[in-house]
């Protein structure tokens, strides 16, 4: 095997591709922070009091109320990850001679995308993890009685309306032919409602929702291929900021060294394989910043 090389048309290319990630549901629910650094601290978010106003005058000659980093603030750390494909000599064959870099471009765009259904798995797997603040039965209850009654809580509670929320297909399908939702629309001739009209019964009308349609195989490697949603049937409703920093108390961010999570694209020969490699280095770091700014519903 020889040693990798640095592939600098291939890695303009990548990064162009992975500014898709902006538009994923991991992006929506952990936001890129880009740091000068691979670990550094954050301000976090986790106890209510962090949401107290501050008095913030000064006595003529005093010193003024300082926000800064505490000792006792948490620290991110962007590990490296990488993912790397092969293309074998026969492949190459059929290309063609006179189209290698369309090959390696299509390899390249498959890299960028399973990194960024992985990046979905990880985002969403953190989510799972959270305990559920409430499970609506959509046998008896009233989905969007329950929904107003966790957004009114969380407002109340940082005093911030949350913004955004998540909610899995299979459980989308399923609140937008809920007989009770459905009731709630003058003379109930609505057939399936859509996500304007849904939004428009929320507490707060103008939370951004978006519904997590991405799957995975949750087979083991062999095994026939089961797919599943990754949200599942789970609702997240969350504060978060459309520009976070290090500083500000969204639910929660991905710190990366750079945007799109695509440092460098590398390709190396290995001729066991008879094959040439192409690799995706990027650094990242998942973290729940504020864990009172989000609320996990589950439904049954």
């Amino acid at each position: 095997m020889s040693s990798s090389k640095y592939n600098v048309t291939l890695t303009n290319y990548a990064r162009g591709i992975a500014q898709d990630v902006s538009l994923s549901l991991a992006n929506f629910l952990a936001p890129e922070v880009i740091v000068s650094a691979a670990t550094g601290q954050y301000k976090n978010f986790d106890d209510k009091n962090t949401f107290q106003t501050i008095d913030t005058a000064r006595a003529v000659g005093g010193p003024a109320r300082r926000l800064e980093f505490a000792a006792s603030d948490p620290t991110y750390n962007c590990l490296p990850q990488a993912l790397e494909i092969a293309i074998d000599d026969h492949e190459r064959d059929e290309a063609g001679q006179n189209d290698p870099l369309r090959l390696e471009e299509a390899k390249t765009q498959t890299l960028v995308s399973s990194a960024i259904t992985s990046h979905e798995a990880k985002v969403f797997a953190v989510v799972s993890a959270l305990t559920a603040a409430y499970n609506i039965v959509l046998g008896t209850d009233d989905p969007i009685a329950k929904i107003d009654d966790q957004l009114e809580a969380l407002a109340t509670e940082t005093g911030r309306m949350p913004n955004r929320m998540v909610i899995g297909l299979p459980l989308w399908n399923k609140l937008r032919n809920n007989a009770k939702v459905i009731a709630r629309f003058p003379g109930a001739a609505s057939v399936g409602v859509s996500m304007m009209q849904f939004s428009s019964l929320l507490l707060n009308p103008s939370i951004d929702i978006r519904v997590g349609i991405l799957a995975k195989d949750s087979a083991k490697m062999g095994a026939t291929k089961a797919n599943v949603n990754i949200v599942g049937s789970q609702l997240v409703m969350f504060n978060s900021s459309s520009s976070p920093t290090l500083y500000d108390p969204s639910f929660m961010k991905t710190f990366r060294m750079r945007r799109g999570g695509v440092d460098v694209v590398r390709m190396y020969r290995e001729d066991s394989a008879r094959s040439d490699i192409l690799a995706v280095d990027w650094s990242e770091d998942i973290r729940v910043t504020s864990s009172v700014c989000a609320r996990k519903l589950t439904a049954s």
